[in-house]
């Protein structure tokens, strides 16, 4: 896979910058090529025969337009996609709006045409890929033979039959769907059968249909009445419960009596009015700065950087700006699942990955409809290869469709105290209302990491599936690899949001957080970041 620090990028303007590799020098042959390249665009009319390059008008600097540090790739010559493990989408016109012809994966190669346009903040560039003929943006590319073709397998191809197979992934199949098998009354007593998972997945689809609960009562395991729980009372009042569901997890097909007060509203996927920035929380055992080393400059427009124990914001870049934080959605997603799901239970999936990839230029990690995987597999399809097939197979497994499952996403970050957040999907290929702030990711992060199947998943290299295929799935985080002590969590990609990244590392027994929004050198500065935390604080 392509790593952002291959690429030599420099920010030269407010928005994002792009500097790329330098140029390959045409040879003979490849000077023959182009000129029969530049025939061809004269003909059709994509240029004129002084090549003359579109321009947007005398404004376009005040539109954020990006000023790029290299010449445009020579016309006639092979790119290399450098879309961070996801893909690139090539799109018919030079603009981030408009339904995308393809996804081309990284590390494919494309044939560069001779037209260039300026627009959306970007350098666009004219090209042929994986057989379509459109528009990508420019700092995505670089020359071929600049960087090592990648060796591991396309999203989605399998090297074997899955090691369970079929027949037993669809025996695995839990009898009783996930969550709430049914809906509540905001207001009184509720009857309901509950689909396994934790307290916090209990509150969260609770209160996504309008429910605060003031009381649970549930059948106790081999009969013989009911075990309460009680909110707002000391711990010892719940000591049964405690016992009888130790771990915090409440069974699937346990019966459950709920005593709810209503929130005032549901959850809901509507366009908030505002997105408030949340608060620092109070940091009880902060570390101490000890150094006097400022921190590094680092090229990303939005920075948090968490110490894990206490929560602290130990550096602050914009870190409460709303932003699209891509593909780093799925650590809620990621939450959601293995709070209120069996990782062992099988999922019949009716999603078509390479469909998804081709129409809306999602990464994937390869379903197929009728396939059948465990949500541990799903797990891995999801914070891996960035699966956004896995995505919406957790959403309409756990929740029942994808609208419902965002409520329960929105519901949980403000569960965690998180007011700088709006989620539309479960993914982040997302709307422009699909937002983000540094700090908030950084805190999901925080608590994924305390739960240990996420834990292990974003810290895992690379897996092949268990279940219908063995797919083999590749993490994008290169920093589990390249420091010392990364034990996750995600990295994201889209032209809107750019590259963003989320980076869990452990030193000494303590664990930081790294939170990058729109970083061109994500890899480089979340090492620096990591550095200046581990050299110039004590704990």
């Amino acid at each position: 896979m392509q790593r952002a620090e291959n690429l030599d990028v420099t920010r030269t303007s407010p928005r994002r910058a792009r500097a790329m590799l330098g140029l390959v020098r045409p040879s003979f042959r490849l000077l023959h090529r182009t000129a029969l390249v530049l025939l061809v665009g004269v003909c059709l009319g994509l240029v004129t025969p002084l090549l003359s390059v579109e321009a947007t008008g005398p404004d376009s600097n005040q539109s954020g337009i990006i000023a790029a540090a290299r010449d445009p790739l020579p016309p006639g010559s092979t790119a290399v996609v450098q879309a961070d493990g996801d893909c690139l989408r090539v799109r018919p016109d030079a603009s981030l709006t408009g339904t995308p012809l393809a996804c081309v994966p990284s590390g494919s190669t494309a044939l560069v045409l001779p037209l260039t346009r300026d627009a959306d903040g970007y350098r666009w560039q004219f090209v042929t890929a994986s057989g379509v003929t459109g528009w990508v943006a420019d700092a995505y590319l670089a020359p071929a033979g600049s960087t090592p073709t990648p060796t591991s397998p396309s999203p989605g191809s399998s090297v074997s039959t899955g090691s369970l197979g079929t027949a037993a992934c669809v025996s695995a199949v839990a009898p009783i769907k996930p969550g709430l098998n049914t809906t509540l009354s905001p207001n009184g007593v509720n009857l309901a059968l509950w689909g396994g998972g934790t307290m916090n997945a209990l509150n969260t689809a609770t209160e996504a249909q309008g429910c605060r609960i003031t009381a649970i009562y549930a059948n106790r395991p081999g009969g013989g009445g009911l075990v309460p729980y009680l909110i707002g009372v000391p711990d010892f009042v719940n000591a049964e419960w405690q016992s009888t569901f130790a771990g915090g997890r409440i069974p699937a097909g346990t019966a459950l009596m709920l005593l709810c007060a209503s929130t005032g509203t549901q959850a809901t996927v509507d366009v908030p009015t505002t997105i408030q920035a949340a608060a620092a929380p109070t940091a009880t055992q902060a570390p101490r700065k000890i150094g006097l080393k400022p921190a590094p400059q680092v090229t990303a427009s939005s920075v948090a950087v968490i110490d894990g124990e206490s929560g602290a914001l130990l550096f602050d870049k914009n870190a409460n700006t709303p932003r699209p934080p891509a593909s780093l959605t799925k650590i809620a997603t990621a939450i959601l699942a293995v709070e209120g799901t069996e990782a062992a239970a099988g999922v019949t999936v009716d999603v078509d990955g390479p469909r998804m990839a081709a129409t809306n230029g999602s990464s994937i990690m390869g379903l197929r409809p009728g396939e059948c995987y465990s949500v541990r597999d799903l797990l891995y399809g999801l914070m891996l290869p960035s699966g956004n097939d896995a995505a919406v197979a957790i959403a309409k497994y756990e929740a029942g469709s994808e609208l419902a499952f965002v409520k329960q996403m929105n519901t949980m970050v403000k569960r965690l105290g998180l007011n700088g957040t709006f989620f539309t999907d479960p993914h982040g290929l997302g709307s422009a209302q699909h937002k983000s702030t540094a700090y908030d990711l950084a805190m999901m992060a925080r608590y994924g990491m305390t739960l240990p199947l996420f834990r292990e998943v974003v810290g895992t290299p690379q897996r092949i599936t268990a279940g219908s295929r063995g797919l083999a799935l590749y993490n994008t985080n290169s920093l589990l690899q390249r420091y010392p002590g990364v034990d996750g969590v995600k990295t994201g990609f889209t032209e809107e949001a750019g590259r963003t990244m989320v980076v869990s590392a452990m030193r000494n027994g303590h664990r930081v957080f790294v939170a990058l929004l729109d970083d061109p050198n994500r890899e480089d500065s979340a090492v620096a970041l990591l550095d200046w935390v581990f050299q110039n604080y004590q704990w």
